[in-house]
């Protein structure tokens, strides 16, 4: 059985994929899951405090708004406050 660390970085290596145009094995390559979960939080805790939109947040984290939502679910973060 998948964890949901492992889910949520799956969800984000093909998320990405899409909006990147670069390959799974290239994301794969260039970010490891452990760096994906910790960009991934700092992210979310920059969007919690009110520093930038989600719209800007989907930007950083270079994947659609649906797949983050996804992404963010998996990992038992919330959408708001």
């Amino acid at each position: 059985m998948q964890t949901q660390q492992a889910l949520a970085y799956d969800l984000f290596v093909e998320a990405h994929s899409l909006y990147t145009g670069k390959s799974p094995e290239t994301i794969k390559a260039e970010i490891d899951p452990d760096h994906f979960e910790a960009r991934i939080r700092a992210l979310h805790h920059q969007y919690m405090t009110g520093q930038f939109s989600f719209g800007r947040f989907t930007e950083l984290a270079e994947v659609a708004h649906l797949e983050l939502r996804e992404i963010l679910a998996a990992l038992n973060l919330p959408l708001h406050n």
